[in-house]
């Protein structure tokens, strides 16, 4: 199964969890006025299986997917609705507010 970088942000009580397909990691893609940039400070860290990376979705209060193939396993294993995904410049972006 795919590789993908994980970052788990612990702050203040809440959990971030932060999903990205490690090939992303320091570009920006933008559509109008929305850019996002996928920063080796919020994206970055260990790679790590897509199953544990998903185990960890259930624990965290929010959750940020970027990358076409696992912003669809996300949707196709029901994490995320599929008119909840943003797509800029062919790369997909979901959220997940577990709150």
């Amino acid at each position: 199964m795919r590789r993908v970088s994980l970052n788990v942000i612990r702050q203040n009580g809440y959990v971030l969890v932060n999903i990205c397909e490690p090939e992303l990691i320091g570009k920006t893609f933008t559509k109008g006025d929305i850019k996002l940039v996928i920063n080796e400070e919020f994206y970055g860290g260990q790679e790590v299986g897509l199953e544990y990376a998903f185990s960890l979705i259930d624990g965290a209060n929010v959750v940020n997917i970027v990358g076409k193939e696992i912003v669809d396993e996300a949707v196709k294993r029901g994490f995320v609705a599929k008119d909840g995904v943003l797509e800029i410049e062919g790369i997909k972006f979901a959220q997940i507010y577990n709150l």
